[in-house]
């Protein structure tokens, strides 16, 4: 019981931790910054990940799908191999897109995903009726608005420090 009860604190943590790294992203300057906007888009990812619960999660690997530029799909690729809740993260191109938890794709990109998919889409105006996030740039920031409903919708629980970092929540 001791135990649980420690692993859970070092959760919490670990998530409180990870919601200050990415308000500390989201305030920063790309301009400024030491890593390009490609980057930076896949540390939200990464991050909106984790603060995302899925009523139907499993142990097996957390898979990312992309339909990005290439310059995107790198950065992204890059969190191929970290974890995520004890959960591996793999990255696949989305063809096809069934087996995706996540699934990112650029304004351009028409989305046929599962209803269980946590759709984050770069550069889309929400609602778009399939996007549950999207990452927005705005003067020379990266943010981000949630489609709350949307992501219920899926059976995706975002964390409430999630939403409090979002610039809008729908």
């Amino acid at each position: 019981m001791a135990l649980l009860a420690r692993q859970r604190a070092t959760r919490r943590g670990a998530r409180i931790g990870i919601g200050g790294l990415l308000l500390a992203v989201s305030a920063g300057s790309v301009c400024h910054a030491q890593v390009d906007e490609h980057s930076l888009k896949a540390a939200f990812v990464y991050n909106i990940a984790a603060f995302a619960q899925w009523d139907e999660a499993t142990a097996e690997a957390l898979t990312i799908c992309l339909q990005v530029d290439a310059r995107l799909e790198a950065a992204i690729a890059a969190l191929s191999g970290r974890s995520l809740a004890g959960r591996p993260v793999r990255v696949r191109w989305a063809n096809p897109v069934a087996g995706c938890d996540v699934l990112v794709h650029d304004a351009d990109t028409p989305v046929a995903a599962a209803s269980d998919t946590l759709v984050i889409c770069d550069a889309c105006q929400l609602p778009d009726g399939s996007t549950a996030v999207a990452l927005v740039r705005e003067g020379n920031r990266i943010r981000f608005d949630i489609d709350a409903t949307r992501a219920r919708a899926g059976g995706i629980t975002l964390s409430s420090q999630l939403l409090r970092l979002a610039r809008r929540v729908l």
